[in-house]
């Protein structure tokens, strides 16, 4: 009877779903063991390992959702093992949805496959360095996903408005938590606007009525995530940084430009643990798919210029970020912001690919996923390897430097000092044994652990007194005459004394002041703040 058949269709496909996603979160789980297993953390973690991480304290840079879900789950707390488990079981059950979305056949080697291929991607690596958000940044993948799949409901029209509304807030939500994940929206906004036309056969006026109602809940979603913006900044809550600096009109042009440059050179751009054939690879599933997708293609005017429209908006959907920043160093060329954008291209096209193909071709996708998925894996044992023995000597000189330090004589451990670190040192980048970058991403290979930025709360982990006052960041760029006096023996360390790590000189300790200088960079710079001070014109400043 075909109102018994319906639930029974339901049920199956909810276990098929169900049992894809175990399978692929057990295979995940596999992929990232080395991670699992031994905890690291970056160098903006140090502080909320010790005090968790409160729900409002990313506000000042509007992520004012940063922190929902790891307090809601833990407290606020960033534990070992569990953090990286939750956040894969998110990660792989957005797989899925995105999968659903797609309409890939319910089949279980696609879904393990494809799923696999996405989830153990270099690109997360990206994360794995922040143990602070990487519960939350892994997460919004499948809140973007969630929210797409309510818009896709078929309801009736009062529940579609439901729906609707809870997809705008699921879509502020994601923006609140990290920006950059306009780039995912945008992509995977795009590739079902594809599938529309390509692979249903849809009019190009039938698919604008259809995701009417989704441009709507998008705008929704964002008018709300910048009235949010627009009131923390209205009651002094948020600060002028670079993720919240914004692009101004006068720079519309030069920026339109960068984007289209950035969104073809994206495929070729190489990073720590990007490869240049990871990279190629990538671009040839993607032509490929963009042939099967034009081969199908009703040759209808409306339709191919609605086809060459959405290509051009998903390749530009990689660079919303881009656009949107008012300091693009930051951002171009970055794996934690391809991330949410290049990576989803790959996987959407590979499971084109596997779509659309029958026999050999299909076994040669299988095989060529298959390798990458090898690839990939090894790529996260290989990081992991380098990561720990960086972290391993950077901790090790961390217990030095404080046993150094106690067995100075003018330093008391009831004093409490300004503490200032010249320079900073990065020792994962020397474990990496072949170079597979143009060009180093910061926070996969070349970020030390100990911070730039208040580097004695790393300090402090290994000493058993809490002995700093105040401290700055490593390039001596915020010191000032109140903060710090210039006393004679501080200017005849810096100009005479200062030696870069581990002469006997690279430590100074006055009644209220510790210099660490770790490089001779830190001792260069330590040197033009001196010269700022003593001279009445400003040296200019090395370029952090």
């Amino acid at each position: 009877m075909p109102t018994l058949a319906a639930p029974k269709a339901s049920v199956l496909a909810t276990s098929f779903y169900f049992q894809s996603w175990l399978k692929l979160y057990l295979a995940a789980v596999i992929a990232y063991l080395p991670f699992i297993c031994k905890f690291l953390w970056g160098n903006h973690d140090w502080i909320w390992l010790k005090e968790n991480t409160p729900l409002f304290s990313g506000i000042f840079e509007g992520r004012f959702s940063q922190f929902i879900l790891p307090n809601l789950l833990f407290g606020g707390n960033i534990l070992p093992i569990f953090t990286l488990l939750v956040s894969l079981a998110f990660f792989t059950a957005a797989a899925i949805l995105l999968f659903r979305l797609w309409q890939i056949p319910e089949k279980c080697c696609p879904y393990i496959l494809l799923g696999l291929y996405l989830v153990s991607a270099p690109y997360t690596l990206s994360w794995l360095y922040f143990a602070f958000i990487t519960l939350s940044c892994l997460s919004w993948v499948f809140v973007i996903a969630l929210a797409y799949t309510l818009l896709n409901i078929p309801a009736l029209k009062t529940k579609k408005v439901l729906y609707s509304l809870a997809a705008a807030l699921l879509f502020a939500l994601a923006l609140g938590g990290y920006p950059p994940v306009i780039n995912l929206i945008g992509v995977i906004f795009f590739t079902l606007i594809i599938n529309d036309l390509c692979l249903k056969s849809l009019t190009a006026a039938t698919i604008l009525r259809k995701h009417l109602p989704n441009i709507l809940s998008l705008l929704g979603g964002g008018c709300l995530f910048f009235l949010i913006l627009c009131a923390l900044k209205k009651y002094g809550l948020l600060n002028e940084t670079y993720n919240t600096t914004g692009t101004s009109f006068t720079e519309v042009p030069a920026k339109l430009f960068l984007c289209l440059k950035a969104s073809f050179s994206q495929f070729f751009t190489t990073t720590s643990f990007i490869s240049a054939g990871y990279k190629y690879l990538g671009l040839c599933i993607f032509l490929l798919a963009l042939c099967n997708l034009w081969a199908k293609l009703p040759k209808r005017p409306s339709s191919v210029l609605l086809f060459i429209f959405s290509v051009i908006g998903l390749l530009l959907s990689t660079t919303l970020t881009l656009f949107a920043a008012g300091n693009t160093v930051y951002v171009l060329n970055e794996p934690r912001i391809e991330f949410f954008g290049l990576l989803y291209i790959y996987v959407y096209a590979a499971a084109i690919l596997f779509r659309s193909s029958e026999g050999l071709n299909r076994n040669i996708i299988l095989f060529v996923i298959s390798a990458l998925i090898f690839a990939n894996i090894k790529t996260i044992s290989c990081a992991a390897k380098i990561w720990t023995a960086g972290f391993n000597a950077e901790m090790s000189m961390a217990e030095r430097i404080i046993g150094r330090l106690e067995e100075q004589p003018q330093f008391s451990p009831a004093q409490k000092y300004t503490f200032i670190q010249g320079g900073t040192l990065d020792f994962r980048s020397r474990y990496a044994t072949d170079d597979t970058s143009e060009k180093q991403d910061v926070y996969t290979l070349s970020a030390p652990y100990i911070s730039w930025h208040l580097p004695s709360k790393a300090y402090l982990f290994y000493s058993p007194y809490d002995f700093v006052s105040n401290d700055f960041d490593v390039y001596w760029s915020y010191i000032d005459s109140q903060s710090v006096p210039l006393t004679p023996g501080l200017q005849q360390y810096i100009s005479r004394q200062a030696s870069p790590w581990p002469s006997s000189s690279a430590l100074y300790v006055a009644p209220n002041i510790i210099i660490l200088t770790l490089t001779a960079d830190g001792k260069t710079r330590a040197q033009n703040w001196l010269n700022r001070r003593t001279t009445p014109y400003p040296l200019s400043l090395p370029q952090n």
